[in-house]
């Protein structure tokens, strides 16, 4: 073995700390590899018999699901194959060499050996095990806190904030299940901004965003907690009134049209005021999400009719 190797191995972390003349018998049955750009050393379908120290150049480890992203790049001084020689199975990874790269492949049978005797070694390769532990924990966080950015970007409507017809889609069937399967009442209503075109056309369409967020937001907050909202499309929104009879839906629609309409609209030197129109319609146990949609939105054909600014049920 030639003396920059050894000083490599020296100088890896699994023996920190250590005198070099403590492990000498290992080198005797261990074996100095080259690794090409690309070349694999462990994959999961080929057991692996050795703890493997890198001495040069660089490795990257991807998971088996995720092939095509890097989970981790390993350099000298660190080693791999550490956790399928001590738990006996196929290896969970695959590595590859990512540049030329130079390994000191340490079978079984002498790793064992050296934990047995040096205290040191064992310490060492709980603390390599730990941090490996500590990454893999930590892209797991950063795993679901990425899943869970792109599921709230799927449900939200990315003007308003609130939910958005996709989201709909999903909760309101089930929620009306469970309405159903409770025996409990529950309303649906569709709601409509009055005039919003002529909203855009006067001010603008940076002026009708911000009068849809100010409805969005309204709506929200004088909604019951346990209510469904939903922008069902344009100036229209969707709502699914749960344990609600006919009466207790209108008069949540009705406070939301009040609401609605005291709201002030300010921006720069413009100020107004919105209304809203509102079909209601009371459900039975066995509607289709579809149909309630359809008879609440008869309901606020007839509120438009009307006049607008006017909460109407469906019969």
């Amino acid at each position: 073995m030639n003396p920059n190797d050894r000083t490599l191995i020296e100088q890896n972390a699994l023996f920190n700390g250590m005198d070099p003349k403590t492990f000498d018998y290992m080198l005797e049955h261990s074996i100095v590899r080259d690794l090409a750009p690309g070349e694999r050393l462990l994959q999961p379908d080929i057991e692996n018999h050795h703890l493997h120290l890198i001495l040069e150049g660089a490795l990257n480890v991807y998971l088996i699901a995720q092939e095509s992203q890097e989970h981790i790049s390993l350099r000298a001084g660190e080693c791999v194959g550490e956790v399928s020689l001590i738990d006996g199975k196929y290896p969970s990874a695959i590595v590859v060499a990512a540049e030329p790269a130079r390994i000191l492949s340490i079978p079984y049978d002498t790793v064992w050996s050296l934990i047995n005797n040096s205290r040191a070694v064992a310490g060492n390769l709980l603390a390599l095990l730990a941090s490996r532990l500590r990454n893999d924990n930590q892209s797991l966080v950063e795993t679901q806190r990425s899943k869970m950015h792109f599921e709230h970007q799927a449900s939200t409507d990315a003007l308003t904030g609130v939910h958005n017809r996709h989201w709909m889609g999903r909760a309101f069937p089930r929620a009306l299940q469970r309405c159903s399967h409770n025996k409990q009442p529950f309303a649906m209503m569709v709601v409509d901004i009055d005039h919003f075109k002529k909203v855009n056309d006067t001010y603008g369409h940076l002026v009708g965003d911000l009068a849809l967020k100010t409805v969005a937001r309204c709506m929200a907050e004088n909604l019951r907690p346990h209510d469904l909202l939903a922008r069902y499309g344009g100036e229209e929104f969707a709502v699914l009134l749960t344990e609600a009879d006919l009466e207790a839906a209108k008069m949540v629609a009705e406070r939301l049209r009040t609401k609605i309409a005291a709201a002030e609209i300010r921006t720069d030197n413009i100020s107004f005021h919105v209304t809203l129109s509102i079909g209601i319609t009371p459900t039975q146990h066995d509607d289709k999400l579809e149909n309630l949609i359809h008879e609440a939105d008869q309901a606020l054909y007839r509120a438009k009719q009307m006049g607008r600014n006017r909460v109407e049920v469906f019969h």
